[in-house]
């Protein structure tokens, strides 16, 4: 479930002055595969050398090398001026040494990176709209601080990022670059979870948020990606399928030791809704509230925890156990 700035909020965030950009392209519409492109020229002016995975699943994603523009100088408000902020509103939190930050998902859905610093940690706030996972990373690598942008460019249905001192390209969802100098290297990754924002403020209560950049040409309570989350299926290529579940179900996939198993919001409504289990020797605990379309989740800090749509959970780990799995289901392909 998704749940957008109200006009009130945006009225009282958009007041600050930004630099104005061209909005992102609506994504193509939803119940079709599209066909890989493997033509050079359409990446956008990446050169893919030192690539990690087959060229030809690189494949272009609509809007070109920037379209999607990222934050690279965020502007805050305190939570003073927060009061009309829907307390629905899905967030990505983050807290470094003291410093607390909200990134509401309508922004991030416009821009998917933000360029940051928390409690003196260079850091990028990622969402991917296609395949609603969030992922917080240390900016640092090798010693040199990166500056990520939106390549345009795709993987496993999955947005790639880039960095522009090396135009390396990364998966948002792997956290690793694929292709470039810096192929092979991977970021360090922060744990965040999508909370609505009221469960934020309660353990944050002097958390800053995040101003809308654009106020001038984007309409935050407009989702470029509106009704993208109830067509089942994947609108670009990936390497591994289950279409047993609806592509967009939610799920919490959690990794221990390399061993992957997901958690989907389906099995979990039909088992009461909650399970606390040992996971490869790890406690595991996850909820979920069908009424509202959230998770909660718990689970020690050397577990990998991701939210995401089911289709890119599996796509990125085909051998992935399910909790509670029915098998095969009638009226559905295996």
């Amino acid at each position: 479930m998704r749940v957008w700035l109200p006009c009130a909020a945006l009225a009282a965030l958009l007041a600050l002055p930004a630099a104005a950009a061209d909005p992102p392209s609506k994504p193509p519409a939803a119940g079709k595969t599209l066909p890989v492109q493997q033509d050079p020229a359409k990446l956008y002016g990446f050169r893919v050398t030192r690539q990690l995975v087959d060229r030809e699943k690189i494949v272009p994603g609509g809007p070109g090398r920037d379209g999607i523009r990222a934050v690279d100088a965020p502007t805050f408000v305190g939570v003073e001026g927060a009061d009309a902020i829907a307390p629905e509103t899905p967030v990505v939190g983050v807290a470094i040494g003291g410093d607390a930050r909200a990134y509401l998902v309508p922004i991030l859905e416009y821009h998917q990176v933000v360029n940051d610093e928390v409690g003196g940690v260079p850091i990028a706030v990622t969402f991917d709209p296609l395949t609603g996972v969030p992922r917080v990373f240390r900016r640092g690598v090798d010693g040199r601080t990166l500056r990520f942008g939106v390549s345009g460019l795709l993987y496993n249905s999955g947005f790639l990022l880039y960095d522009r001192e090396t135009e390396s390209l990364w998966s948002q969802f792997e956290g690793r670059a694929i292709a470039g100098e810096l192929a092979g290297r991977s970021l360090e990754r922060i744990r965040v979870r999508q909370e609505e924002f009221s469960a934020w403020r309660r353990r944050q209560p002097k958390t800053r948020i995040l101003v809308p950049p654009e106020p001038a040409r984007l309409d935050y309570n407009a989702s470029p990606y509106e009704g993208y989350a109830e067509k089942d299926g994947s609108i670009f290529p990936v390497e591994a399928r289950d279409r047993r579940f609806h592509a967009k179900e939610l799920v919490v996939g959690v990794v221990v030791g390399g061993k992957a198993r997901a958690y989907l919001a389906s099995l979990l409504t039909k088992n009461g809704g909650r399970v606390e289990e040992t996971f490869e020797g790890r406690p595991i605990r996850v909820a979920y509230e069908s009424d509202r379309g959230v998770f909660e989740w718990e689970a020690p800090e050397d577990v990998e925890v991701t939210e995401a749509y089911w289709f890119a959970w599996k796509a990125f780990h085909p051998d992935t156990e399910i909790w509670k799995d029915p098998g095969p289901v009638e009226g559905r392909e295996p």
